[in-house]
């Protein structure tokens, strides 16, 4: 029989002066470590200030569909805020004088290498009349446009203070719904009690309240394409705030007769 001496590992066991070494070559390694980063961070910090000096100064490139007047007066209120290198500029700087103008909707400020400041701009355009004086813009933020601008076609938006938004929305949402129906809203008006008032483009006028919306605008949108669509120029307007159904107002000596629940359409005499 033969045998195989078992396996063996050898540790080594450091002297107190190998460990001493061995620690202080540790603490070596990381000071120079240490001493690297800080070289590396000085000379980073020289070349940022070197660039900053030697940078070109920066130049403001103002972008958006603006008129020449308008473009001009941003040049010369930018000029009060633009200091320095294409690197010291303040860009916050930049924005808030150009927010300046009550006819800014939407801007964003980069800097573009090597030398470019893009400023691009939105301007604000009014979407609607508000009231009697005033308009909205597209966000429902009631401003006065430039002079000049012609105004007179843009719906009519009336409500309670701080509604302005949710008007805005409103509209583009009463617009959407009617579209089917070749019905364009250009006057909506909605009272202190939640009440609405729509007027279309061919002289409708319908009316809303805030309970069970989405129903009674199913049942109007329903009536409308089977029972009242051709007898519209007759109609003046049309009362939703019915729970199960609807009121309509003729126009002065246009009625017309309900029979069965039916609309029964006036007959013509020819002449004799």
């Amino acid at each position: 029989m033969s045998s195989s001496a078992p396996n063996t590992q050898t540790l080594a066991v450091l002297t107190p002066r190998q460990r001493q070494w061995r620690t202080l070559w540790r603490v070596l390694s990381f000071l120079w470590l240490l001493a690297g980063m800080i070289v590396f961070a000085w000379g980073a910090w020289s070349l940022w200030v070197d660039l900053q000096k030697k940078a070109p100064l920066a130049v403001v490139h103002i972008e958006g569909d603006i008129s020449t007047l308008d473009r001009e007066d941003l040049a010369k209120r930018l000029k009060a805020v633009v200091h320095g290198s294409y690197f010291s500029t303040d860009l916050v700087a930049i924005r808030d004088a150009v927010l300046l103008s009550p006819w800014v909707e939407s801007l964003s400020v980069q800097r573009r290498w090597p030398d470019g400041i893009r400023v691009m701009i939105v301007e604000k355009k009014a979407v609607a009349r508000w009231g009697e004086q005033s308009f909205l813009s597209a966000k429902g933020e009631i401003f006065q446009p430039k002079a000049g601008e012609e105004l007179s076609d843009l719906p009519l938006l009336f409500g309670p203070k701080g509604k302005t938004e949710y008007l805005m929305e409103q509209y583009r949402s009463f617009n959407e719904r009617f579209r089917p129906l070749n019905l364009r809203v250009v006057e909506l008006h909605l009272t202190e009690r939640r009440t609405w008032f729509i007027h279309f483009d061919n002289g409708l006028q319908l009316v809303l309240d805030q309970a069970e919306v989405n129903e009674k605008l199913q049942r109007f949108l329903w009536l409308y394409q089977r029972e009242l669509s051709p007898y519209i120029d007759r109609i003046e307007r049309i009362d939703l705030r019915y729970r199960y159904g609807l009121a309509v107002k003729w126009k002065e000596g246009q009625a017309v007769a309900v029979q069965y629940n039916r609309l029964v359409a006036p007959v013509i005499k020819s002449p004799i």
